[in-house]
C-alpha cells in the first residue's frame, strides 16, 4: 500500500464522525473547514486504496469508517452475516453484486471478506485485440433468459485486503478459488449477473448500491451514522431520500480536492500509483487511436490493457484492485489524446462501462450529432446507430430542439442528441410538433392546434412518429379539465400523411392550445392531454384562457397585432434522482389524468392504482411491452419523489401510486431540488452527533451504562433478535447535540474511575 505523506485527516471511532448532517443537505451547507477536511480525507483514502476510488466506496469510507492507519475497515463492527454471499455456481450465473457491497466469498466452510471496488461489462462479443461490435457500445440492458431473468456478463473487482492484509491461509484460499473457477485468471469475479427486472441493469452503479443498502444490506445501513441523523430512521422513503442526498454530496466533494481527477464514477489520485510500464500505456493508446478506414471503429480498453501488460511482464498490474488504477491510467492517457486540438482522428469515449471503456475512432468528416460534442461524454453512439435511434439530419437553425431520453448510464451530460422536426404548416402560422421522447416502444410529442386543426378535426403527427407506427384505425383518449366525462372520448381516428383525422374537439378548445400526445409504437390507443394553468391569463378584452397555449397563434387568430410577450428560456432538464431510471417528464400529466379517470376512489377524492395496471389502463387491452410498462412505473416513482404522487410500498407486491386533488399534490408544477432539500432538512437533526461506537484507550472498557445504551440502540434499529454485545475494545456514545456533555461511557481497569 502507498504510504501517506501527511497525517491522517480523520481516524474513525477516535475522532468526531465526519458523516455530519450537512452531508444530507449539500456541500454548500458545510463549513469550509468541514468540507476541506472531508475532501482531504477522501483524497487520502483514494491514495491508500491504490489511487482509484469509486463513489460508492468513498461513501463507505465515510459511513463505515475506513481507517487510514490500518488501510482497512474495522471488521469487529461489521457483521459478515449481512455481507453479500458469493458462492461457486455451476453455470457461472449468480445474483448481481453492486459496487460498494461488502462480500463474503464462500468455498466450503471458508470465507474471504472483501469489498466490491469496481465493475465493468464483460461482453463475450469483444475480441482479444479490443475490437467490439458497435451494437455493444452503450448497451447495458442485458438479455432475457428462458427462466425469465435478465442476464448480463460482468467483471467484478473485489479487494480482499479491505479488512486488513490477507493472511497466508487466505492467500492460499484465493489461489484455490482461481482453480475452482469462482475467480478468473486475474482474480476477478467474471460471471453472468442475473437481474429480476429489465430496469435494474440500467441503473448506475451508485444507484444500484443505494437500492441494495435499502433492501438486502438494510441492517448494515440501520446501525450506521446516517440512520442516527434522521428523526425517523424507520421511514423507508425518508431514508432513501437521505441516502441519495448523501451520495450526491459525497460525489460533489470528490470533485473538489486538488490532485484528484474523475473518470466516470471513479476518483483518480494519480496515474502512477501502479507502475504500469510506459510501453504498455503507449501500446494501448496507439491501438485505440490508430487511423481507421471506412466506418467508425469501436475499441475496448480492457483486452488491450491485459495484452500489453502481459507482453511487458506486468501481469500483476491487471490483477485484483490494481486493475482499476491500470484502467484509469490508460483511459486518462487516451482522454488526453482525444482532447488534443490538432488531432487528425475524431476520438471519443462512447461507453464508460463495457470492457473498461469503449472508444470510438473515425476519420473526418463526422456525423452532425457527433461534431462538436464533448469527446469525454459517453453518448452510446454505437448502440444507437445499431438500433436506428439516431437522427440522419441536423436541426434547422430556427427549429425548436427535440429532446430525446438517453439510453443507459452516462456520467456526463453533453446535451441530448436531437432529431429534426419537419414543418407542419406553411406561412406565418407554421408550428412544428416537438418530439419529447422517442424509443422502440413509446413516442411522446407536444403540438399546438391551429384553427384549421380544430375546424377540420385533425391531430398533428410528426413525421418521425408517423414512420414507426402501424396503419389505423386509432383510439384517442382526450384528457382535458372541464370535459373529462365528455362523450366525445374515446374517439376513433384515421391515419393521414402528417395527421390523424376524425377528431371532435371540445367546445372549450381555442387556437394555439397545447397538447401532449403519448402513443405506444406498437399499439393503437393514444392520449392527448391539455395542461391547466395555475391562474387563467387574460388577453385584452377577450376573456380568460385557462389552458397552456401558444399565445402567438391565439393572437393572430383574434386579429391582435400587439407584440408577443418575451418568451421565457426553457427550464433546465431535471436529471433522474439516483436510484431511478430516467423518467419521461411529458408522461406526468397523462399519468395524473389516467389516475383521475381510471384510479380506485379513496378518501378526499384521491385516486390510486398499481403501476402496471396504470400502464394497461392508459394504453389499452392486450400485452403492454415491458419497456413501456417500466417507463410508466419509473415515471410514477419519479413523480412520487417530487411530491406529485404518493407511493405506497407493499411487501411482496407492486407499489401503489396515489393522486390527491387540491393542495395535497400539485399536478402542474414540479418541486425543484431546492425544495426537496428543504423538505429533507426538516427531518435531519442539525448540529447532531449520531450514536456510534467509539474506540477505547488501552486499559479501559465500556461502562455498564454504555453497554445498556448500546443494547437498547441495537434492539431499536435491528429488532429484538439483534446481537446486543458491544465489541471488545469499544464503547458506545449515544446521539447528542455537538458540545453537550456526555454521561461516562468507560472506566479504567485498574482504578475503576471513569
Amino acid at each position: 500500500m502507498p504510504n501517506l505523506t501527511e497525517p491522517p485527516a480523520w481516524a474513525p471511532f477516535d475522532d468526531e464522525p465526519l458523516f455530519v448532517p450537512e452531508l444530507l443537505l449539500g456541500a454548500d451547507q458545510m463549513d469550509t473547514a468541514v468540507s476541506d477536511r472531508i475532501g482531504r480525507y477522501l483524497r487520502q483514502v483514494t491514495v491508500a486504496r491504490g489511487g482509484v476510488l469509486h463513489l460508492a466506496c468513498a461513501w463507505n469510507a465515510l459511513h463505515f469508517g475506513f481507517d487510514l492507519a490500518l488501510s482497512a475497515y474495522h471488521s469487529a463492527l461489521l457483521d459478515p452475516e449481512h455481507f453479500h454471499a458469493v458462492r461457486p455456481a455451476a453455470d457461472a450465473a449468480r445474483a448481481p453484486v453492486p459496487v460498494g457491497a461488502f462480500i463474503r466469498i464462500e468455498r466450503g466452510t471458508r470465507w474471504l471478506w472483501a469489498e466490491a471496488v469496481g465493475k465493468f461489462g464483460a461482453s463475450r462479443d469483444c475480441d482479444d485485440d479490443g475490437w467490439i461490435p458497435a451494437a455493444r457500445s452503450g448497451d447495458r440492458a442485458g438479455f432475457l433468459r428462458p427462466d425469465g431473468l435478465w442476464g448480463r456478463e460482468e467483471t467484478l473487482i473485489a479487494d480482499t485486503g479491505a479488512f486488513g492484509p490477507p493472511s497466508a491461509v487466505e492467500v492460499k484460499e484465493t489461489t484455490r478459488l482461481r482453480r475452482s473457477g469462482l475467480l478468473d485468471a486475474r482474480g476477478h469475479i467474471t460471471s453472468t449477473a442475473l437481474y429480476t427486472t429489465p430496469d435494474l441493469p440500467l441503473l448506475e452503479d451508485a444507484a444500484f448500491y443505494q437500492r441494495y443498502l435499502l433492501t438486502e444490506a438494510r441492517p448494515l445501513l440501520a446501525t450506521g451514522p446516517l440512520a442516527g441523523l434522521l428523526d425517523d430512521p424507520h421511514d423507508t422513503d425518508l431514508l432513501a431520500r437521505a441516502l441519495a442526498a448523501s451520495f450526491d454530496t459525497v460525489g460533489d466533494l470528490l470533485r473538489r480536492p486538488p490532485g484528484l481527477r474523475t473518470w466516470g464514477p471513479y476518483a483518480v489520485a494519480s496515474t502512477d500509483m501502479v507502475s504500469l510500464p510506459n510501453s504498455a500505456v503507449d501500446e494501448v493508446v496507439h491501438r485505440v487511436h490508430r487511423t481507421p478506414t471506412g466506418p467508425p471503429r469501436y475499441t475496448a480498453t480492457w483486452p488491450l490493457l491485459c495484452a500489453a501488460s502481459d507482453a511487458a511482464g506486468a501481469r500483476d498490474l491487471t490483477e485484483g484492485p490494481n486493475a482499476l488504477v491500470s484502467l484509469a491510467t490508460v483511459n486518462l492517457a487516451i482522454a488526453d489524446r482525444a482532447t488534443e486540438p490538432a488531432a487528425q482522428v475524431d476520438l471519443r469515449i462512447d461507453d464508460l462501462w463495457q470492457q473498461g471503456g469503449v472508444w470510438r475512432a473515425q476519420q473526418p468528416p463526422v456525423p452532425w450529432y457527433v461534431d462538436g460534442a464533448d469527446p469525454l461524454a459517453p453518448l452510446g453512439i454505437g448502440h444507437r446507430e445499431h438500433t436506428g435511434s439516431l437522427p440522419a439530419a441536423p436541426l434547422p437553425p430556427d427549429a425548436a430542439p427535440v429532446r430525446q431520453e438517453p439510453s443507459g448510464e452516462s456520467s456526463a451530460s453533453p446535451g441530448d442528441i436531437t432529431s429534426p422536426p419537419l414543418p407542419e404548416e406553411a406561412g406565418s402560422d407554421e408550428r412544428v410538433p416537438v418530439i419529447e421522447h422517442l424509443d422502440d416502444s413509446l413516442a411522446v410529442y407536444t403540438c399546438c392546434l391551429l384553427p384549421r386543426h380544430i375546424d377540420e378535426g385533425t391531430l398533428p403527427l410528426p413525421t418521425f412518429v408517423r414512420e414507426g407506427i402501424a396503419d389505423g384505425p386509432f383510439i384517442l383518449e382526450l384528457h382535458h379539465d372541464g370535459d373529462l366525462d365528455d362523450p366525445r372520448t374515446p374517439q376513433e381516428l384515421r391515419l393521414a400523411d402528417v395527421a390523424l383525422t376524425g377528431v371532435t374537439w371540445p367546445w372549450s378548445f381555442y387556437p394555439g392550445i397545447r397538447l401532449t400526445v403519448t402513443m405506444p409504437r406498437s399499439g393503437r390507443r393514444l392520449h392527448a392531454v391539455t395542461t391547466p394553468l395555475d391562474e387563467p391569463f387574460h388577453l385584452d378584452d377577450h376573456g380568460p384562457f385557462s389552458w397552456d397555449c401558444d399565445t402567438g397563434v391565439l393572437r393572430r387568430h383574434l386579429g391582435l397585432t400587439l407584440q408577443e410577450p418575451e418568451q421565457q428560456p426553457p427550464a433546465p432538464r431535471r436529471t433522474a434522482r439516483a436510484g431511478y431510471a430516467p423518467a419521461v417528464d411529458s408522461l406526468c400529466s397523462l399519468i395524473v389524468a389516467g389516475l383521475r379517470r381510471h384510479g380506485t376512489p379513496g378518501m378526499f377524492d384521491a385516486r390510486s392504482m398499481q403501476g402496471h395496471r396504470l400502464s394497461a389502463a392508459l394504453f389499452g387491452p392486450g400485452p403492454v411491452p415491458p419497456q413501456l410498462m417500466w417507463t410508466v412505473i419509473h415515471t410514477c416513482e419519479d413523480m412520487a419523489t417530487r411530491g406529485l404522487l404518493e407511493r405506497n410500498t407493499v411487501a411482496g407486491g407492486p407499489d401503489l401510486f396515489i393522486w390527491w386533488p387540491g393542495d395535497k399534490a400539485s399536478t402542474t408544477r414540479k418541486r425543484p431540488d431546492a425544495l426537496e432539500r428543504q423538505a429533507l432538512r426538516s427531518h435531519v437533526k442539525a448540529h447532531y452527533v449520531p450514536p456510534d461506537r467509539r474506540k477505547l484507550p488501552p486499559g479501559q472498557q465500556a461502562s455498564d451504562h454504555a453497554r445498556a445504551a448500546y443494547a437498547r440502540w441495537c434492539i431499536e434499529m435491528l429488532g429484538p433478535e439483534a446481537d446486543t454485545t458491544l465489541p471488545q475494545g469499544y464503547t458506545f456514545v449515544r446521539g447528542h447535540r455537538r458540545g453537550t456533555e456526555q454521561p461516562p461511557c468507560w472506566y479504567d481497569d485498574l482504578t475503576g474511575c471513569t
